[in-house]
This record gives C-alpha cells, sequence and structure tokens, in this order.
C-alpha cells in the first residue's frame, strides 16, 4: 500500500479507515483511528488519544504531532498539507532534540539550506516559530525563550514576475490531458477545465475546487454556480466576486457537469460516490488539493514549458483583466481590498506602455 504525503507519519487510509501503524517485533499492528468520511479532524482528534502518555516525552516529534493535531487542523486543506510537507522535514532534522533543547544557532543551521529560496526559508522560519510559541503555550519552554522570533530574521522576498502565456497554458493543459504513452489521461479533462476556469475567474485552487452545482443554504458562501455567473468567496480576504457569465464561463461549467454526469453513470463492483461538488475524482469524490497538485506537475513536465505555478494563472487573468478593463475590473476579480493592490500585483507582471521620447 503506497503511503499518502498528506497524512501524518505512520498513519494509512485502508478502506473506509484511517489506521495508526505499529511496530510489534516483526509485525505491524494496524490500530483504527476514524473514518475517512469523518475527515482529517477526526482522524487527528483519535490520533491525540491514542498516544500514551509515556510518548509525550517533550520530544520535537511529539511537539510536532500536537501541534497538526490541536493547531494544524482548523487550517485550510491546502495550508495543511504545505505544514504537513514542512512538519515531516523538521521533524526528521530535530529528531534527536528535546524541545528545551533547541537553540538560535540551530534554527540557523537547518535553514541554511533554504537561503537561495527566500520565500521557502520565511515558510521554514514562521512554521519552526510557531512550533516553539506553542511549545510554551504546553509548558515545555519558558516564557521569552522562542528562539526563532527573537533572532531569525525574514528574509526580503522580490516580487514574482512570472506571467504564463496564452499558448503556455495551452501547451500545459495539453500536457495534463495526454500521459508519455500519448493516451488521455484519467485526470485530464478535469486539469484542463481547473486550468481554464482558473484563468475567467482568477481564483485559487483551494476555493475552485470547492465549487458546487448550486448554492448549499447550509454553506451560502461556498463557491457555487449562480444563475447570473459563478459566486466565489477567497479564503484569504473574506472578500466575494459574482463572475458574470461569459460563453467561455458557460462552456467550462458545462464541460464539468459532463464529466460529472458520464463518472455517475459508470458501473462498478463498488458504489460510486455522489457530491454536488463539480470537482470530482473518478471515484465520484470530491477533487483534492494534493491530487492537483500532482497531476499539475506533471502536466508542467510533459509540456515542457518554463515551469511556473498554478497560482501564476491568476496573474495572467488579472493582468488581462486589468488591460481590457481597466484595474477597476482587475481589482474586483481579484478581490482585493484596494485598488493599489491589485495595481502592484499586475504591474508587476506586464510592462507599460508609453510612447518614444521622440
Amino acid at each position: 500500500m503506497s503511503k499518502d504525503p498528506a497524512l501524518p507519519a505512520r498513519v494509512f487510509a485502508k478502506g473506509a479507515c484511517y489506521y495508526l501503524v505499529v511496530a510489534d517485533g516483526k509485525k505491524r499492528v494496524w490500530n483504527k483511528l476514524s473514518k475517512v468520511r469523518d475527515g482529517l479532524p477526526a482522524m487527528y482528534t483519535a490520533l491525540a488519544k491514542m498516544l500514551s502518555a509515556d510518548d509525550r516525552d517533550g520530544s520535537m516529534a511529539q511537539l510536532i504531532a500536537d501541534w497538526e493535531a490541536e493547531v494544524m487542523v482548523k487550517h485550510s486543506a491546502k495550508t495543511q498539507i504545505d505544514e504537513r510537507a514542512r512538519g515531516a522535514k523538521i521533524a526528521a532534522r530535530f529528531a534527536d532534540f528535546q524541545v528545551v533543547d533547541v537553540t538560535p544557532p540551530d534554527v540557523v543551521e537547518f535553514l541554511k539550506p533554504f537561503r537561495a529560496k527566500p520565500r521557502t526559508f520565511n515558510l521554514y522560519r514562521a512554521q519552526i516559530g510557531e512550533l516553539m510559541r506553542f511549545a510554551i503555550e504546553k509548558g515545555l519552554r519558558d516564557p521569552g525563550t522562542n528562539p526563532v522570533t527573537a533572532v531569525v530574521r525574514t528574509m526580503s522576498t522580490p516580487p514574482r514576475k512570472r506571467c504564463p502565456t496564452t499558448s503556455e497554458l495551452r501547451r500545459v493543459k495539453i500536457g495534463c490531458l495526454y500521459g508519455d504513452d500519448g493516451k488521455r489521461t484519467r485526470s485530464g479533462l478535469t486539469m484542463a477545465c481547473l486550468i481554464e476556469l482558473a484563468y475567467l475567474t482568477g481564483q485559487d485552487v483551494s476555493v475552485m475546487i470547492r465549487l458546487r452545482d448550486q448554492r448549499d443554504p447550509l454553506h451560502p458562501d461556498e463557491p457555487h454556480v449562480h444563475k447570473d455567473g459563478v459566486f466565489f468567496r477567497r479564503d484569504k480576504t473574506g472578500n466575494a466576486v459574482l463572475v458574470e457569465w461569459t460563453p467561455r464561463l458557460r462552456a467550462v461549467i458545462a464541460a464539468l457537469r459532463r464529466i460529472r454526469a458520464e463518472r455517475r453513470l459508470k458501473r462498478t463492483a463498488a458504489p460510486r460516490a455522489d457530491t454536488a461538488f463539480l470537482f470530482t475524482r473518478q471515484s465520484g469524490e470530491p477533487l483534492t488539493y494534493s491530487a492537483v497538485a500532482n497531476a499539475w506537475q506533471e502536466g508542467i513536465r510533459r509540456s515542457k514549458v518554463l515551469p511556473f505555478m498554478f497560482r501564476d494563472i491568476r496573474a495572467r487573468a488579472l493582468t488581462d483583466t486589468a488591460l481590457r478593463g481597466g484595474m477597476r475590473a482587475a481589482n474586483a476579480m481579484g478581490t482585493h481590498t484596494t485598488e493599489a493592490q491589485t495595481a502592484d500585483y499586475v504591474r508587476s507582471k506586464t510592462a507599460r506602455k508609453t510612447r518614444a521620447t521622440a
């Protein structure tokens, strides 16, 4: 069974449940945690309860596990995936450390390999600092002894300049649609629709994959298809936008509905899940951020374009919107609080035009 990188160490999804796998001599014992359908928060709660008092020895590994179970589960799904990946590297590096023994030089030494990537450096710095704050909260370190916040400085990060062209977006769609063998991939059509929707609406992956076919009375602020367009509320700002219908926008929503309908018609030995979400996996379950990330990397590799991030599509969308309808239109799509934020964002992605001096 392959290990899902989105799950903590020694935790596996098997059938309909999550299990903690522990070694007992040469045997592996599967301890049931919770049902998959109850979500990751329930799994982390069960995991925290299962860990015995003897295991809570003040080690960095245990601190990270406790932080993930108590704090990280309150974050968005996308953020949790990133934090879990960083937590695994931090745990590996500080495997032999007690929480109380971590010093500023230890943190500086750990962060050295990331100095060439300021954004990555800052993310790891912030996460270690948060872990140390959590340790102080739990009484594992004395107040005022956070080895990060008062000593290790953040690095300045230059603004991103990558703005993929229309041709590059088309080539990545093709890279997602067709595998190395030239045959259609299972996730290709869904990924092509996701890329198209990102360009047409300027929204983030974590928001788009939660798009529902219609408004849910229990979750009215969740992204959904509206009679006048497509409604989104961005996680970072909480600001909402209704992207009005265009022929291309109608076409991509119609394509998503066809894909979902076709999957419902397929019959297998196991019943297929049904969901109100438009972005789904082959099983009919909602599309996950980790699945998107894996398919995106493969699409980029096969397209042979200069690599760029999925969120750079947002730059292309806001830039084209600003050129077509002005900064106010781009601000509405980007759901920024001020037009100045949008202006800075767009201008870093495209050159302004001017006439020659003479």
